[in-house]
């Protein structure tokens, strides 16, 4: 940094070398499109008269999106749900260029078939895993109407996700595999009553939720009293998991407190 002088004085001031005060001010960069014209050229041999063509280069696209703005319009679609004319809208403002809905339909396919064999291979390393926990919610998009479903399929090291019309059994086979011989954890939702009870486990979390309801009954009674006692031993199974997680509880004791939790619950 210069040196500068002395408003009062007029000798010279040296600064230190660490600032004193720092401002720092965050601004976005003038939104502008990158466009690069290919231009081909053909002609013809003056000694033998064959035609002679330009070609593009192998790396150009072959569309009119290079693959960062597909990549912006996919996430616009599917992290935002902005339909294809919000996106439409959206580009001209942002950069003063106007791409037809249909280019911006056929974008979307693009990126969508680039991503297929990826997530299919996400499907199956989920599959491959000895427990899965399974889900489903509601999932609007580009005011579709029609509700659809996002589907959530997780391991202990992978997510897979995907959008169907339905919540029916025949998506959770789908989803799931009916091939799948670990354990799925998932709601009481009946999309998953054709599993085998022996490989099909209640989410813990839904089920405390469920017997707070009957602790809470309003009418009180036989059903607030159970209610509040499945309560407690449900706390109980989460403190002895909690437990064996933090390392202050070995398996074996693990295994014994909780066969002992599964007999009071079957008892009630």
């Amino acid at each position: 940094m210069p040196a500068t002088c002395c408003a009062d004085c007029g000798n010279k001031v040296v600064a230190k070398a660490a600032p004193s005060y720092r401002h720092q001010v965050f601004e976005l960069p003038k939104p502008s499109l990158d466009i690069t014209e290919y231009q081909l050229f053909h002609g013809r041999c003056q000694g033998c008269g064959a035609t002679s063509k330009g070609s593009l280069p192998d790396t150009a696209p072959q569309g009119q999106m290079g693959p960062r703005l597909l990549s912006h319009i996919a996430i616009l679609a599917g992290q935002y749900h902005l339909s294809v004319r919000k996106i439409q809208r959206l580009l001209k403002d942002q950069f003063d260029t106007h791409f037809s809905t249909g280019t911006i339909s056929e974008a979307q396919g693009r990126v969508s078939a680039m991503l297929t064999p990826t997530a299919q291979a996400l499907h199956q390393h989920v599959r491959n895993a000895s427990m899965v926990n399974v889900d489903e919610t509601t999932h609007q998009r580009n005011d579709e109407q029609r509700t659809r479903w996002l589907w959530l399929m997780t391991s202990p090291d992978a997510v897979y996700q995907n959008i169907h019309y339905s919540r029916s059994q025949e998506i959770a086979k789908k989803v799931i595999g009916t091939a799948f011989t670990g354990v799925v954890v998932s709601d009481q939702c009946a999309s998953y009553h054709w599993l085998a009870p022996d490989r099909h486990q209640f989410c813990w979390a839904h089920i405390q939720r469920n017997l707070q309801k009957m602790s809470d009954y309003s009418g009180q009674g036989l059903t607030a009293e159970l209610g509040r006692k499945l309560v407690l031993l449900c706390h109980m199974v989460f403190r002895t998991q909690h437990k064996l997680e933090a390392h202050t509880l070995d398996k074996p004791r693990w295994l014994r407190r909780m066969q002992r939790l599964r007999r009071r619950f079957c008892i009630g």
